[in-house]
């Protein structure tokens, strides 16, 4: 059919539409009645499906708070069971700590420590060292003991507090025995605040939790009457062959209920949730009252010689539905006639539908092709780019790596008067290296490709770090740095991550700055985050700037005398790092000349000691072991001839091939303690040379460290993959490296003494 011509139709008299619905409600009968009846039974049945399912939402949901509270009773047991005051059998200390734990959970009335034979050791309840009675509820304690898991007992009257309640156990296990047995006693009346939490329910409903062994626990209707009570056998037997249900049934008082229960899957306790059926059926009653009576009002306001009528619309309409049915399945319109002017009007607009829809479907199918192509070409592009950078990276970095380690060595041979000289190179170096840092993290963050490696750490450890990150840049224009930071404002983040923030934020200050300058860093408190301020005197912003700051490749006005201006990166990735880790950053200048203030929010940590850092745990245990025989391979040989003279000269024995097969024969003759491998290498890559050395071995101790210009995450992934101890990105500071070895030597001489 050609495109947009009006299907044919037959020359026919119509009656409108309003004409047949007048006939039809005018001859309305007895098919009336019919239909009322049938929507009272479905409102009926609507109705109470309705009640039904509420019960049981919030059954259910009276569940999950039953095991929320006991969960989080057993996770505070069981840390309280790794204190070293019981490894140590330091009873009184560990009275004193489970007195504090006892002042934070407002459900607990006590806590109790017995022996595995059941002899009660101290009880907070009791002053200590006072005569204990031995333990009760002895199945609850032994299936502890013998399970070395959590149990929950069953509702009982206590020995001390004489009231109903239940304990909670959880075993102390020290080399895979049972030493000792933590209780926490909850009576019925802290336990019926957990059914406060659920959210309101109506008045007239009630509801209860009941133990393992069907004895009600806590009920928000007369508690006193009922708790410490079985519950029905039928409703016990129902609740002992399914995890869930909804039925009619009486209560404890008697009264006809319809009742739901859902069963905890941590404890195996059930929660259960009524309403007096009197409430369910008086609104059912008066919905069928309503439906009736509006039944036989339409019945008497019809007619009984509706039916001809209503057929012959019904036909018509169903005609109608066919036909757009089939053209909704892609078929050709059949062109069918009605005598109602509005359907036969239906009828021709969906023949016309018909004709517009097969040509706005070839149109969609090529938008689909081409945009397909687009697609593919688009992610064949970011690939390439991916790649490229990650390319561009690894070879900028291989040449920037023996250069480095060369000034490192005429750092240590040199005479004063090149001092100036090497100060700039290295300077221009480094910038060199954060240049293409910055242009890989800001691929990698585009493509979400970073993932924080958090940790709890004090903030002035980090601002510390980012200092030093950026101290050769401020030495270099003479700038005044301010620090005004205390400790104790711990942070949960990725420390790395947050250091560079801080770095660019520093080293955007310097760079904009005029020589001699003053910039001020400050920290503090403000309602559960950390603000860091960073305060420059420098060439400022202007309004237009203010707002752009943060966004990629801009940057200030920059005169010809500004040589580190960077590629305009650093507060881009800034920002970015800031709002991974759920904080915000803000710019802010007067204008021109009047300086800038760069500001930080972050959250801050839970109130808890700060863990100390892996660094500082291994300074604070002394001085690191020897380091064994390194052995380097990197094909490139300037790389390799610098990095080993750098080692020899701090006097490391190390020796050094350029191709894997060198490395393996080397090592035949020489096998090394630490092996520090280039991944990009000839005959073999890094990891099967890795893989290779440690074969070679045959079970020797060897820590492998990779050494290569890729420094993208799935590189390092692949390299913990591959067993690698440790992972350096080129050019790397020699003063780093030999840290590293250093670290690796005192954890194999650590597994050695172990072993």
């Amino acid at each position: 059919m050609p495109e947009g011509r009006a299907p044919a139709t037959r020359s026919i008299r119509t009656f409108s539409l309003r004409a047949h619905l007048l006939l039809l409600v005018i001859a309305s009968a007895l098919p009336v009645l019919i239909v009322a009846a049938y929507l009272v039974r479905v409102v009926v049945a609507d109705n109470r499906e309705a009640i039904e399912r509420r019960l049981l939402e919030a059954a259910r949901a009276e569940a999950a708070i039953v095991d929320a509270e006991l969960g989080g009773t057993i996770r505070a047991l069981q840390g309280l069971g790794e204190s070293d005051r019981l490894t140590d059998d330091d009873v009184p200390g560990f009275y004193a700590q489970a007195q504090r734990l006892l002042g934070m959970q407002p459900t607990w009335t006590a806590i109790s420590l017995s022996a595995a034979n059941g002899r009660q050791i101290a009880l907070t309840s009791q002053p200590l060292r006072q005569p204990l009675p031995p333990v009760t509820d002895r199945e609850s304690f032994d299936r502890a003991v013998t399970t070395k898991q959590a149990s929950i007992g069953n509702l009982r009257i206590g020995q001390v507090t004489k009231q109903l309640g239940f304990l909670v156990r959880m075993p102390v296990v020290r080399e895979g025995r049972v030493v000792y047995v933590l209780s926490a006693w909850i009576t019925s009346d802290s336990f019926a605040s957990v059914l406060r939490r659920q959210p309101a329910i109506p008045d007239e409903w009630s509801r209860g939790v009941i133990d393992a062994a069907g004895v009600v626990v806590a009920r928000s209707r007369d508690a006193d009457r009922f708790v410490g009570q079985r519950a029905s056998s039928g409703y016990w037997q129902r609740q002992a062959t399914v995890n869930e249900a909804v039925s009619r049934d009486a209560a404890l008082d008697g009264t006809e209920v319809y009742g739901a229960f859902s069963r905890a899957p941590l404890s195996r306790w059930v929660a259960g949730v009524s309403v007096p059926s009197s409430v369910v059926d008086a609104a059912f009653r008066q919905s069928m009252i309503a439906l009736a009576a509006g039944s036989f009002l339409l019945l008497a306001i019809g007619g009984g010689g509706t039916f001809l009528i209503s057929r012959r619309v019904s036909k018509d309409l169903s005609r109608s539905a066919a036909e757009a049915e089939a053209i909704a399945g892609g078929l050709r319109p059949s062109h069918p006639t009605s005598r109602v002017t509005e359907l036969q009007r239906l009828l021709d607009a969906l023949g016309r539908s018909a004709a517009l829809l097969d040509s706005r479907e070839r149109e969609r199918d090529e938008q689909l092709a081409r945009a397909d192509q687009a697609r593919a070409a688009a992610e064949a592009a970011d690939r390439a780019k991916d790649d490229f950078l990650a390319m561009l990276g690894h070879e900028l970095r291989n040449p920037l790596a023996p250069a480095l380690t060369a000034l490192h060595l005429m750092k240590l041979k040199g005479t004063g008067d090149t001092t100036r000289e090497r100060e700039v190179i290295e300077r221009q170096i480094r910038h060199m290296a954060r240049l293409v840092d910055d242009l890989l993290d800001v691929s990698r963050l585009r493509r979400g490709a970073i993932d924080l490696r958090r940790e709890r750490f004090d903030l002035a450890d980090v601002i510390e770090r980012a200092r030093e990150m950026t101290q050769p840049l401020f030495a270099e224009k003479r700038h005044h740095l301010e620090i005004n930071v205390r400790t104790g404002l711990p942070l949960d983040a990725d420390r790395i991550r947050v250091a560079q923030v801080l770095a660019n934020l520093l080293a955007n200050a310097a760079k904009y700055t005029e020589p001699g300058g003053r910039i001020m860093l400050a920290a503090r408190e403000d309602h559960g985050h950390v603000i860091v301020e960073c305060q420059d005197n420098g060439i400022g912003m202007g309004p237009d700037l203010v707002p752009r700051v943060f966004d990629l490749f801009v940057q200030g006005q920059r005169g010809l005398d500004r040589r580190q201006g960077g590629l305009g990166l650093g507060l881009a990735v800034a920002r970015t790092l800031v709002e991974l880790h759920g904080g915000t950053i803000a710019a802010h200048s007067d204008g021109l000349d009047r300086g800038s203030t760069f500001t930080v929010r972050l959250p801050l940590a839970p109130a808890e000691a700060v863990r100390p850092r892996a660094d500082d745990r291994q300074a604070a245990t002394g001085p690191p072991a020897r380091i064994g025989r390194v052995m380097l391979v990197d094909d490139n040989r300037d790389a390799l001839d610098m990095l080993l003279t750098a080692l020899k000269d701090a006097g490391v024995d190390a020796v050094g091939a350029p191709t894997p097969n060198e490395a393996l024969e080397l090592a035949r003759r020489q096998p090394p303690a630490l092996a520090v491998l280039d991944i990009g290498l000839p005959e073999m890559d890094g990891f099967a040379l890795g893989r290779a050395l440690r074969t070679l071995m045959n079970g020797e101790s060897l820590r492998l460290i990779a050494l290569t210009g890729y420094g993208r995450e799935q590189d390092v992934a692949a390299a913990t993959a591959a067993g690698f101890d440790a992972f350096l990105v080129k050019p790397v500071d020699v003063p780093a490296l030999l840290d590293t070895l250093a670290r690796l030597s005192s954890a194999g001489e650590a597994v050695s003494r172990d072993i």
